[in-house]
Parts: C-alpha cells; sequence; structure tokens
C-alpha cells in the first residue's frame, strides 16, 4: 500500500480528488475515526485501529491511477480480474470439500464468513461484463454470479447469503433495462436452477439445510427475541444485546474501536471476560461502530456505504454511467446486508476490496474523449 503514496503528490493529484466525492467521504471517515478513538483512548496505542481502515483513504491514490487509464481497455481488465478471481474462490471452494474433506469451505487464509464477503461483490461486479464486451465472451460474465453463489453455499454462510436477493434483484432490474441484456437474465436463472440441480445430487440435500431455517430463526428473534436452537444465531443476539447496553452507556463518542472487547468483559463478564485486550467485534458493522465512535460512529458507517453510490451519480453521464452505477449499488446494497451479521467494514479483506474496487470502478469506468462518438 506505501507504494501507491507517491501517486497523490503528483501535479494536479488534489484537484482531481476535490471532484471524487467518494474519496473524499472514505479519507473524511478515517480522520473522523481517527479523532474519536484518541479521545476514547485508554492507552496511546489505541489510536492506531484507526488503520483498519487505512484502504480507505489510501484507495485515493488507486482511483487517480485508474483515472489515468480510463476507458474500455482498462475496464474490461477489472471485470475480467473479477470474473478469474470469483472463478478461483469457487475452485478454493470445491477443493475444501471434495480434496479436504471440511464440512465449510473457507479458502485460502480465510474463513466460511469471510470468504462469501468476497466473493460475492466480485461476482455480481463482474456480470457487468454484459454490458461492456462483445460476442461470445458476454455469456461468461453470467458464469461469475453462479460461481458466487455456489461458493457461498460450499461456505454455508447463511449470513452472506441474505445479500443474493438484493443483488440478484439489482442485476435483474439493469439487464432488463437494456434490451441487448435481458437474454442474460434468463440463462443466468437457468445457470443458477442447474448449479442448485448439481449441487444437491452431489453433496446431497445437507447442503441446503444449513439455509432451509433461515426464515424460521429470524421468525423466532422477532417473536420472542431469542433464536430458538440455533446457537450461532443466540450468540450473536448476546453480542448485540451487550453492544447495545455499551452504546447506551456511551452515546456520542464510544469507547473505542481497542476498547471493544474490554466494554464487552466489564459489562457481561460472565460471557466475554476472555475477550478483554483481544479484537472482539460484535459480528454486526453497526454494532462495531456504535461501540467504537458512538452516534458519530454510525454516521461514519452510513457514510461509507453511501459513499460509492455518491461517486457514481457525480460521476459524468456517460455510456459507462449505467455500469459505473450498477457496480457501486452492488457494493453498498451488499456490504450494508453483510454487515448485518457480521463484521465486515473495519476487517481487512473486505474493506479492502471495498474501497479499492470502488476506486477503480469510479475511475476507470469512463469514457475517453478518442471513445467518444463524434457528434
Amino acid at each position: 500500500m506505501l507504494c501507491l503514496m507517491p501517486v497523490l503528490v503528483q501535479p494536479g493529484a488534489l484537484g482531481k480528488l476535490l471532484d471524487a466525492p467518494a474519496q473524499l467521504v472514505f479519507a473524511g471517515v478515517v480522520a473522523v475515526l481517527a479523532t474519536s478513538y484518541a479521545i476514547t483512548a485508554r492507552e496511546p496505542t489505541d489510536v492506531l485501529f484507526f488503520a483498519n481502515f487505512l484502504a480507505m483513504p489510501l484507495s485515493a491514490a488507486v482511483y487517480l491511477i485508474a483515472l489515468e487509464r480510463q476507458g474500455r481497455a482498462t475496464t474490461l481488465l477489472i471485470l475480467r480480474l473479477c470474473l478469474l478471481g470469483t472463478a478461483v474462490g469457487l475452485g478454493f471452494a470445491l477443493y475444501d470439500i471434495f480434496g479436504r474433506n471440511l464440512d465449510r469451505a473457507m479458502g485460502f487464509i480465510g474463513n466460511p464468513n469471510l470468504m462469501p464477503r468476497i466473493a460475492l461483490p466480485l461476482g455480481f461486479a463482474a456480470l457487468a461484463g454484459v454490458f461492456v464486451d462483445t460476442g461470445w465472451r458476454r455469456w461468461l460474465y453470467c458464469l461469475a454470479p453462479v460461481a458466487a453463489i455456489a461458493t457461498t453455499f460450499l461456505c454455508g454462510s447463511r449470513g452472506a447469503f441474505v445479500a443474493i436477493p438484493a443483488m440478484v434483484l439489482l442485476s435483474i432490474i439493469f439487464l432488463w433495462q437494456n434490451k441487448a441484456t435481458r437474454t442474460f437474465v434468463t440463462v443466468g436463472a437457468l445457470l443458477t436452477a442447474a448449479g442448485a440441480v448439481a449441487g444437491a445430487l452431489y453433496l446431497g440435500p445437507s447442503v441446503f439445510e444449513r439455509f432451509a431455517g433461515i426464515v424460521q430463526v429470524v421468525s423466532d428473534v422477532l417473536q420472542s427475541g431469542r433464536a430458538g436452537s440455533d446457537g450461532a444465531t443466540q450468540e450473536r443476539l448476546v453480542m448485540y444485546s451487550t453492544g447495545i447496553e455499551a452504546f447506551q452507556l456511551s452515546p456520542w463518542i464510544g469507547w473505542g474501536w481497542a476498547n471493544l472487547g474490554n466494554i464487552a468483559a466489564e459489562l457481561n463478564p460472565e460471557v466475554f471476560a476472555s475477550q478483554a485486550g483481544t479484537a472482539f467485534m460484535y459480528h454486526n458493522d453497526a454494532v462495531n461502530f456504535a461501540v467504537a465512535a458512538g452516534v458519530v460512529g454510525l454516521a461514519c458507517l452510513a457514510a461509507l456505504l453511501v459513499a460509492p453510490v455518491l461517486g457514481a451519480v457525480a460521476a459524468p453521464r456517460d455510456r459507462y454511467f449505467a455500469t459505473r452505477l450498477y457496480i457501486c449499488l452492488i457494493l453498498s446494497v451488499g456490504y450494508a446486508i453483510f454487515g448485518l451479521t457480521d463484521s465486515t467494514l473495519g476487517y481487512d479483506a473486505p474493506t479492502t476490496l471495498y474501497a479499492f474496487l470502488t476506486a477503480m470502478v469510479l475511475g476507470a469506468f469512463r469514457e475517453p474523449k478518442a471513445e467518444a462518438p463524434a457528434v
């Protein structure tokens, strides 16, 4: 990441960034969080936890690099890399299940909940290739979301799975707007159905059992405030209630990201005593930000989630406008849902993907003058 820093001091860099609202929001949020952590610090090093979000300000350098390489060639390169990344992710997931005989795929240096939070944004972003590429290659991009959904099933991540309907709906809306891409809606549905049948045949119906009870778990929580026999969800509910209590005790500025585990141990020692001084998180972005920085933290989270769409709307209305907006909505909506059930923003890999992919899309997915049609 440090290699990106020289780009920020090049002539004209500041002016370009002042016209990039998403990058301004990213940098501003990190500055605000760092200030709040300094105020609530119990140790001088507590303020260093702003580094959890270091990818946000560094995305400005990625944006400037992408801006210098805008156009169809770079756009296709990024989308094809997203497609490749999704395929590699599915390969790791299949190897985990069939090669390592794991119950849930977890990927390389990952875990079953992290892996889909990388695969799904990449897969649905790659689908935008049908808007940009031509010929038979356009059909390859239909495989990306199917592979991402398959990876999510192999990982058994119910929290990530909840984001799939919203991502599918966004894809259908954007594909249906263009007559040339409506066919891809049908093809995508058929590919997904075929993948589900293949999964049932080769893995057995047990692969779907973990997801079948989602509606019942939600119903139990809404009716009684408890998750019934679902232990994982019940553990999260205890985290949430402890986090909400911590927020109520310091609602404006919070306790600092460094003290997420400390305050949990202090308020609920029976359950969280061992989490004091650890990198504990509440498995929910809103609770994490609320405990770490109070109302200020919640405002920062909202700003981070809105930033990609804000950047897309502020960008030129050129031939890539719909493609930019689609991917930015996939990121914003997807990450908002991911954060309901697990820590996402503030966790290194998904945070970096969110910031850097936003910067690449907003910078490179543009129409250079050479591409503009003659008037």
